[in-house]
């Protein structure tokens, strides 16, 4: 067991390449899979559609780390979030929420040191060049391509990338996307995306993404589990027996009605 964590360790912090230049850490392409605990958010109007804001909680991995992995216990990090946030409004003290973006390493500090390795001037300029990226990808890209920070000329499942395979069968299922069990994940992906930006919805309930509203496709891309436990919030009779499709339409028809009950 301490011979994997050391070879797991190794090649955590090894040197690899990625368009020319050296880096450490978890190889390109890898993913992450955290919980936060019930944090803290607060905000504050600035003018109509500006708002400060502010989080704090702490984040566990889903899985337990492999043993001596990883970034040594004191290490921190400095990053720059550029995130698409979503709402719906499902009672008077409840929202549904989700996230989408990017986030990029500003600078980091390691354990058992005082300084960062980048001045304060240094990160300023990283944290632009960052921002400026991002308003270039928006300008050059297509008008019909799928982007963060809009909604509601297309379907939309929050954090499609980062589904697993498994997950992305269930999502193709549920839009009646044609696939078989010998699909790679990246064609999965494919397939589901394809779907998304325009085709017809031929499987689950028979819905077109003209049908579907925002409500009802925020709870689509939820995990059954996840749907009956808001149904049990939502204190829905004969959830135990319903399957996801059936979980969806009933949680998405109390939306609405509480919706209307509260004038919204």
């Amino acid at each position: 067991m301490a011979v994997n964590g050391k070879q797991k360790t190794q090649g955590y912090n090894r040197f690899k390449q990625y368009r020319g230049k050296s880096y450490t850490g978890m190889r390109i392409g890898g993913t992450h899979k955290w919980r936060y605990d019930q944090g803290e958010w607060r905000e504050r109007k600035l003018s109509p559609d500006e708002w400060e804001i502010f989080y704090q909680t702490t984040k566990r991995r889903a899985a337990r780390a492999p043993e001596e992995s990883g970034a040594p216990v004191g290490t921190a990090y400095n990053w720059l979030i550029v995130s698409h946030q979503r709402v719906d409004k499902l009672d008077a003290n409840s929202y549904m929420t989700y996230m989408e973006g990017k986030k990029f390493k500003v600078a980091h500090k390691r354990a058992g040191k005082n300084a960062w390795n980048a001045s304060e001037k240094a990160q300023r300029k990283k944290a632009i060049q960052y921002l400026e990226q991002m308003i270039e990808e928006l300008k050059q890209a297509e008008a019909s391509e799928d982007l963060p920070y809009s909604v509601g000329e297309h379907e939309h499942v929050y954090g499609l990338n980062l589904r697993t395979r498994d997950e992305l069968l269930a999502i193709a299922k549920d839009y009646g996307v044609p696939v078989t069990s010998r699909m790679k994940r990246g064609e999965l992906l494919d397939a589901v995306k394809e779907r998304l930006s325009g085709g017809e919805r031929t499987g689950g309930d028979e819905q077109t993404p003209e049908k579907v509203d925002g409500i009802e496709a925020q709870l689509q891309s939820k995990t059954r589990d996840d749907l009956y436990k808001l149904a049990g919030e939502h204190h829905i009779n004969g959830r135990s027996t319903m399957n996801k499709a059936e979980l969806t339409n009933a949680l998405a028809s109390e939306i609405r009605q509480a919706g209307a009950r509260s004038g919204l």
